[in-house]
């Protein structure tokens, strides 16, 4: 590859990265604008916390069940067509959810946001991987399913509460799903992979291949070791809102911009936890290590005094994403996947601690009502930790990322092909011991 080539994919892996960062934001914003129209919704339905953190559940029932079959149709049919129909799903979901005038139509709706969101982010985290393969991968991991997410939630918290009292929380949810089908309107456009990508058109289906992706010891022990901060994480970003202004007698505005502080303090996190994890074999400290301090700011919770609220809050979103990027390059970096198979593999993972995204808001929104916020928050913080001690019986990195293309005496980049040579095809990695292959 010459360096005027290199350049020029240089430049255009960024711009691709800058795409599928819009289709997290409107992942996200879709995601948790519902939330912040929480007592809208609560009146409106009279609905209290258990019919409301049940919203929470249903959007992740749908975001865990097709993370797996969309990294599957992503092998049939691409990921530029499979991006563009989890976008186009969720779009359609938000404007329903909008339009939506009794409470269990709102559940359905929510549900399939959940299946439209969940089709498009595990295909998204492969896009990037293929972009990103041969430098600064976990950097653009965090940068868009880490800055990006949590930049399109902290919109949803805190911009949309200005929105819905302009308008109405159901044309604030409308907006957001048209905002969505734009943002699948710009990657049908212009969205592209490498020149060469075994994924650009798909390929062709192959169960024994799939087998060995979904097999792979560490991304079943990754996936739970997430599962109890992830369903404390969504359930403390969409109801710190309703606990600050309820219990600690914040302002309503006030609480939301509390609520955005705890996803943007991500947007930092994870610029730094791939920076750094780029740098690093140890991605179990990473991981392990940031949801343990998740925990302990979550038993803080109930006793720091009011002010202090901010600081844990912020601690808590920075923590989480800051170890969620080397989470999401276990599939490449750890277990070696094949990039056609990476949707499938990250799909697997976010399954698995998908299930702690539904079981845990239902769990808090009714321990909270028979005992107390306090009850709650322990009870978050004990299952973020039991959970997060299964990573460590999860391998580290073989090596750590190159932080920028560099290349050889040949002219070429390390694993590229030669001037006029075919491109290499990503191989899955030989089963070392302990695989369950």
């Amino acid at each position: 590859m010459s360096a005027v080539v290199a350049g020029r994919r240089g430049e255009t892996r960024w711009l691709m990265l800058a795409i599928i960062s819009l289709g997290f934001i409107a992942l996200t914003l879709n995601w948790f604008d519902a939330a912040t129209a929480f007592p809208l919704i609560g009146a409106e339905f009279k609905v209290g916390l258990p019919s409301l953190s049940y919203l929470i559940s249903l959007f992740i029932v749908g975001y865990g069940l097709a993370h797996i079959p969309g990294g599957m149709l992503a092998t049939a049919i691409g990921m530029k067509r499979t991006l563009v129909i989890g976008l186009t799903v969720q779009g359609v979901a938000g404007v329903m959810s909008g339009l939506s005038y009794s409470y269990l139509e709102l559940e359905w709706f929510r549900l399939l946001s959940g299946i439209g969101g969940s089709v498009f982010i595990a295909v998204a985290f492969a896009a990037v991987i293929v972009w990103f393969q041969h430098s600064q991968v976990t950097l653009a991991l965090g940068i868009s399913g880490g800055a990006a997410f949590s930049a399109g939630a902290a919109f949803a918290l805190y911009i949309w509460i200005y929105l819905q009292n302009a308008t109405s929380w159901h044309t604030s949810l409308v907006l957001a799903g048209v905002f969505e089908l734009v943002i699948a309107a710009v990657t049908l456009a212009f969205f592209r992979l490498p020149e060469g990508a075994v994924v650009a058109t798909g390929s062709r289906f192959e169960k024994a291949a799939l087998v060995a992706a979904v097999g792979r010891r560490d991304l079943w022990i990754y996936g739970l070791a997430l599962l109890g901060g992830y369903g404390a994480y969504f359930t403390t970003s969409q109801l710190f809102t309703t606990y600050a202004t309820t219990q600690r007698h914040f302002d309503p505005s006030m609480g939301g911009l509390l609520s955005a502080l705890i996803v943007l303090a991500g947007v930092p996190g994870s610029v730094a936890g791939g920076y750094w994890a780029d740098r690093s074999r140890n991605l179990k400290a990473f991981v392990v290590g940031s949801l343990i301090i998740c925990a302990i700011c979550l038993a803080l919770i109930p006793v720091v005094p009011t002010g202090g609220l901010w600081v844990v809050g912020i601690v808590i979103g920075f923590f989480l994403i800051f170890g969620f990027a080397a989470w999401s390059s276990v599939p490449e970096r750890v277990s070696g996947i094949r990039h056609e198979y990476i949707g499938t593999a990250t799909g697997l993972m976010l399954t698995l601690a998908a299930v702690g995204g539904f079981f845990i808001p239902i769990l808090f929104g009714h321990l909270v009502p028979a005992t107390s916020y306090r009850t709650g928050w322990l009870t978050l913080a004990g299952l973020t930790v039991v959970f997060a001690l299964v990573g460590l019986f999860g391998r580290n990195a073989t090596a750590a990322v190159a932080v920028a293309p560099v290349e050889t005496a040949r002219g070429a980049a390390p694993g590229s092909a030669a001037p006029g040579s075919a491109a290499p095809t990503p191989e899955l990695a030989q089963p070392s011991e302990g695989e369950w292959i």
